[in-house]
C-alpha cells in the first residue's frame, strides 16, 4: 500500500498546540510548553510532519559538534504502524549525514517494546542502561541508552 507523502514544514509556535495534543497522547510522561519552547533553538532540529493539514509526527533533536541526540520523536495514533515512524528517524538520519554528524543517541523507555523494535529496525543498537530514568505509573523504570553510527 502506497501512504500518502508527507510534507514536511519547519515547527513553528503556531504549530504547538497541536504538537502538545499529540505529545500528551503519545507519551507517558510529556513534554511541558516549555519544553516545546525551548526546543525553539539554533542548535535543535524540530521538524513536523502533515499530511495535508493533519499532524502526522514530529522529533526534535540536538545536533552538537559531530553527534546528535534524539531528544523527543511521536507519531499520531491514527498514523501508527505504517512506516512513518522509519520514515522520520531515516529522514534525522539524513540531516545528520548531510551535517557530517557520526553518530545519533537516544534514550527509551524499557518498557517501550514497540519503540525499541523501531530504532533497532533502524540501525540503533542498546550502549547502556540509564537505572531508574523515567517516572511511570508506579515508580520509576530504567531507560535503554541507543546509539547508531553513520
Amino acid at each position: 500500500m502506497l501512504l500518502p507523502e508527507l510534507i514536511e514544514k519547519e515547527a513553528q509556535l503556531t504549530f504547538l498546540s497541536e504538537v502538545i495534543a499529540l505529545e500528551n497522547n503519545a507519551q507517558l510522561s510529556p513534554w511541558s510548553l516549555k519544553n516545546f519552547e525551548d526546543a525553539f533553538t539554533a542548535q535543535n532540529l524540530f521538524k513536523v510532519f502533515f499530511i495535508e493539514n493533519k499532524l502526522v509526527g514530529y522529533y526534535v533533536a540536538l545536533l552538537a559538534a559531530d553527534e546528535c541526540q534524539l531528544l523527543n520523536i511521536a507519531i499520531h495514533s491514527d498514523f501508527q504502524n505504517n512506516g512513518y515512524g522509519h520514515y522520520l528517524i531515516t529522514h534525522l538520519k539524513k540531516i545528520c549525514v548531510d551535517a557530517n554528524v557520526a553518530s545519533i543517541f537516544l534514550e527509551v523507555r524499557a518498557s517501550n517494546k514497540k519503540a525499541i523494535r523501531l530504532y533497532e529496525k533502524n540501525g540503533f543498537n542498546e550502549l547502556g542502561i540509564r537505572s531508574n530514568y523515567y517516572k511511570n505509573n508506579i515508580g520509576w523504570e530504567d531507560g535503554i541508552l541507543m546509539g547508531s553510527e553513520l
